[in-house]
C-alpha cells in the first residue's frame, strides 16, 4: 500500500483530458488538474482505482467484486454499507458536510440509484483528488465536476456525492505507516495479500 504520506502530495501534469472531459460533462468547467499517467486495470502492474487512491493506497484494485482485491473486513457486496465498513476499519467516520476540517481527512462517497460508484479525497486546500477508473488521476476543485449519470460507456455513470467520512489526521500518519508495513510484507510474501485482501482466485 501506499507509503506514509505518499498519496497527500500530488505532481501537477499541465496536460487536457479530453476523455474525461467528453465522459464528465461539469469537469473542464469545475476545473481540473492532471496529476498522473493512466495505470490501466488488472491484471496489469501498478493497476489500482478510485477506491484504493481515496484509502491512500496505490497498490490494490479494490472492488467487492468476486476478481478484485476487497478488504476481509468488508462484505463483498456493492452495497453503501460495505464501502462504510471498508473505510471504518482505515479510521473513518461518516460525517454530515465536505468542508475542510483542519485536524480531519476527508473522503467522499459518489452513489447512482443507491449504488456506489466512485470515492474521491479531500486534500489539505479543499481540492478533490480522484483516480477515474484506469485512466489518470486528477485533482478536481470541486465534488460535482465528477457528478454524471450516463448513459455509459460513453458518459460517465458516477452519480453524485452522497456520504462523507472524515478521519482525525493522526489517525491517518498511523494508518498510513500501517498500509506501508503491509505493503513491504505482501511484496515479501504474496499470500499474505490474499488473506488480507480476500481475493478470489
Amino acid at each position: 500500500m501506499a507509503a506514509l504520506g505518499e498519496t497527500e502530495g500530488t505532481n501537477i501534469i499541465l496536460a487536457a483530458l479530453p476523455q474525461l472531459e467528453y465522459s464528465f460533462g461539469k469537469l473542464a468547467a469545475a476545473g481540473y488538474e492532471k496529476t498522473s499517467e493512466r495505470t490501466g486495470y488488472p491484471p496489469s502492474l501498478g493497476s489500482y482505482n478510485c477506491i484504493a487512491w481515496a484509502a491512500d493506497d496505490a497498490h490494490h484494485f479494490m472492488w467487492p467484486a468476486p476478481d478484485l482485491e476487497w478488504p476481509f473486513w468488508s462484505p463483498r457486496i456493492e452495497s453503501r454499507a460495505a464501502f462504510v465498513a471498508a473505510f471504518k476499519w482505515l479510521g473513518y467516520r461518516v460525517c454530515n458536510n465536505s468542508r475542510v476540517e483542519f485536524w480531519f481527512h476527508k473522503v467522499a462517497l459518489y452513489e447512482l440509484a443507491g449504488s456506489p460508484k466512485h470515492m474521491a479525497r479531500q486534500l489539505r486546500d479543499g481540492t478533490w483528488t480522484s483516480k477515474c477508473g484506469g485512466a489518470e488521476d486528477i485533482t478536481h476543485y470541486t465534488l460535482d465536476a465528477l457528478e454524471s449519470y450516463g448513459p455509459s460507456p460513453a458518459k460517465g455513470e458516477y452519480g453524485r456525492a452522497e456520504i462523507y467520512m472524515k478521519r482525525f489526521i493522526l489517525v491517518s500518519w498511523a494508518v498510513q505507516f500501517l498500509q506501508w508495513l503491509e505493503w513491504k510484507l505482501e511484496s515479501a510474501w504474496p499470500h499474505l495479500g490474499f488473506l488480507i485482501w480476500r481475493k478470489r482466485q
